[in-house]
């Protein structure tokens, strides 16, 4: 991990508050082979938990033991709090509850028997009721029995359990809130919060000596919301109530993000990070050897933001899109004081269009950039540059992002992307001589800027031809014309 402060992250998370993103953010945190596998654990809160050891392989205890070393960044379901070594983040996230219930019973109503085909035969009956259901027959029916832990104020089960054990799943909820409260107040280094789950990720940015974020595309959410699911205000005092002590536990989660984390989470920003954290955390950073040059794969942890999760870990195909916004930011470590030349290794653009509609800004300067060939790429971009850090920060924004669907594409990709890259790094030109301050090596007037203010999501250009696809423009504001880049070498 690139964090300065922490060896380890563990995120406990509960269900249905936004962990699908926040996981496969947060393995960009660290390199691809120290992930966690969720296999690895199990919920150990559902069904028969000698089935879940037995398909571990090994004792809850010695998984929990075990875990932290073969990973830095842990995250998942099962109750590993005591387990948690010196020099771990932990931090959880918590959701109104009424809408984490309805959310849970909305994403079972969409699943296939397929789906939960290996599940237990209690937990399969449970999801086959929730699509054949209405929603307080179902409730009914399941929520004080065995699927009490889901259905029957799930949080302050969850977080008693780290306390409490097993036993959670048979006991009262409200004999489990005050384990459950003082857990979140004394288990955590960051209680966040679904509804602004961006705002917590910068706080956990923040406190862990990492880049600050952008925002990120949204995973296995459900599209069915207590709005759309018709029998929901029907079952309302019924949700109400299976929902009573999580409510209690959300407005502490809420008190203590704004008491704890809420000012800094608003404030920390790029030049915090490079002012406090960059210099010491890129230092962790390894590079290789690649044809002259220095290379940092997206293999390893991802110094950056604004980047979706890795595609094809752990395969040499390993590569990572940009967006889902149009600029997205890498920092490298450099040698200080060097004239070098910057390079992004590109595996492709969504569509042509982006190759001619791409600007790159160099620690917060534009710059001009050229494309170079390189066997297996579409194009390896290069940009001159000096820095009197040891790093720069490079930002790379094209005039669009698209999802598969606003191309037209069978991939059907949901996500918006911009640029696909699987490596990032430098080469030296030639020393700074003795008798020169180290200085931006271009001009801002060497690239004509764009009018709108950088890392506006309004960045467009003038679209491709009338045949292809044109940029979207949710705003209906005027397209403009991107300005022309040089291509010669500075």
């Amino acid at each position: 991990m690139l964090s300065p402060r922490y060896r380890r992250l563990w995120h406990y998370h509960l269900k249905k508050c936004g962990g699908t993103t926040l996981n496969r953010w947060l393995d960009s945190l660290t390199s691809g082979d120290r992930v966690c596998n969720p296999l690895w654990a199990g919920s150990w809160l559902l069904g028969d938990p000698d089935i879940e050891v037995a398909a571990c392989g090994m004792a809850e205890e010695l998984i929990g033991r075990s875990i932290f070393h073969w990973a830095d960044v842990v995250h998942g379901h099962a109750v590993l709090h005591p387990y948690v070594p010196e020099g771990t983040f932990r931090f959880t996230v918590l959701r109104e509850p009424v809408s984490r219930l309805i959310s849970q019973i909305a994403d079972w109503r969409r699943l296939t028997p397929a789906d939960t085909q290996n599940e237990p035969a209690d937990i399969r009956d449970m999801i086959a009721d929730a699509r054949r259901l209405p929603l307080r027959a179902m409730l009914e029916k399941h929520a004080h029995g065995k699927g009490r832990m889901l259905l029957d104020n799930h949080m302050t089960r969850a977080l008693a359990a780290g306390r409490v054990g097993r036993n959670v799943a048979r006991m009262d909820a409200a004999s489990l809130l005050d384990e459950a409260l003082n857990g979140l107040t004394e288990d955590y280094d960051l209680v966040a919060l679904t509804e602004e789950l961006d705002l917590g990720r910068n706080a956990l940015c923040a406190a862990m000596g990492l880049p600050p974020v952008a925002a990120i595309h949204r995973l296995n959410v459900t599209e069915q919301s207590g709005k759309t699911i018709p029998e929901a205000d029907e079952a309302m005092d019924l949700l109400k109530h299976l929902t009573r002590s999580d409510a209690v536990l959300y407005r502490r989660a809420v008190s203590l993000f704004a008491q704890r984390d809420r000012a800094t989470a608003l404030t920390y920003d790029a030049a915090a990070y490079e002012t406090i954290h960059a210099s010491s955390a890129l230092g962790l950073l390894r590079g290789t050897p690649k044809n002259g040059a220095t290379c940092y794969s997206v293999r390893s942890a991802i110094p950056g933001t604004g980047l979706h999760g890795r595609d094809g870990g752990g395969t040499p195909d390993c590569a990572v899109w940009t967006g889902p916004g149009t600029v997205a930011t890498l920092y490298i470590p450099v040698p200080a004081g060097m004239q070098l030349s910057l390079l992004l290794w590109i595996r492709g653009y969504v569509i042509p269009w982006q190759r001619e509609h791409t600007w790159i800004f160099v620690d917060g300067e534009p710059a001009v950039h050229r494309f170079e060939a390189a066997e297996g790429y579409a194009d390896l971009l290069v940009v001159d540059a000096i820095s009197e850090r040891d790093f720069i920060r490079l930002d790379i924004e094209v005039g669009a992002t698209f999802t598969s669907d606003q191309i037209g594409c069978p991939e059907q990709d949901e996500r918006a992307r911009g640029l696909s890259v699987d490596g990032y790094g430098w080469r030296l030109v030639r020393p700074l001589p003795v008798n020169r301050q180290p200085a931006a090596c271009l001009s801002s007037a060497a690239v004509p800027r764009p009018s709108t203010p950088r890392g506006s999501c309004d960045r467009r250009a003038d679209g491709p031809s009338p045949d292809a696809v044109a940029p979207p423009d949710p705003d209906g504001s005027a397209s403009r014309t991107a300005p022309a880049l040089e291509t010669d070498p500075v």
